[in-house]
């Protein structure tokens, strides 16, 4: 993936104009929730509130809310290049030759990327 964790994601977004800060104080019982429905219905930007009562982690939504932002993050372009992506694990047949195994090795490697991988520390526990 292009993106090697979500902070990656959301500068992403803001430069493309397609994240919005907030930095006004919010409650998260039902505030939050209120702005956002209300910004994804007028298909607005994602959002990061940054100043959340009761916390010092900051709160992002709506980051996958449209079609764009959604492909943006699978790195996609169309439907049909999902459906591309997908077609060699949804419908798997044995490659034939040394030509069609070769070939394969880098779906195979992609495949292999998605496995949750054990580390000692992470950024996150």
């Amino acid at each position: 993936m292009a993106y090697r964790d979500l902070s990656a994601f959301l500068q992403a977004l803001e430069a493309q104009g397609e994240l919005v800060r907030v930095r006004s104080r919010v409650s998260p019982v039902l505030e939050i929730s209120e702005i956002a429905d209300r910004a994804v219905k007028r298909g607005g930007p994602a959002l990061l509130f940054e100043n959340v009562e009761g916390s010092s982690v900051p709160v992002a939504i709506n980051c996958f809310a449209s079609r764009a932002r959604m492909w943006k993050a699978l790195e996609l372009a169309s439907w049909e290049e999902w459906d591309e992506r997908l077609e060699f694990f949804l419908d798997p047949k044995p490659p034939e030759g040394i030509l069609g195994k070769l070939r394969a090795i880098p779906r195979v490697t992609e495949l292999a990327a998605v496995f949750p991988k054990t580390v000692k520390s992470g950024p996150c526990q």
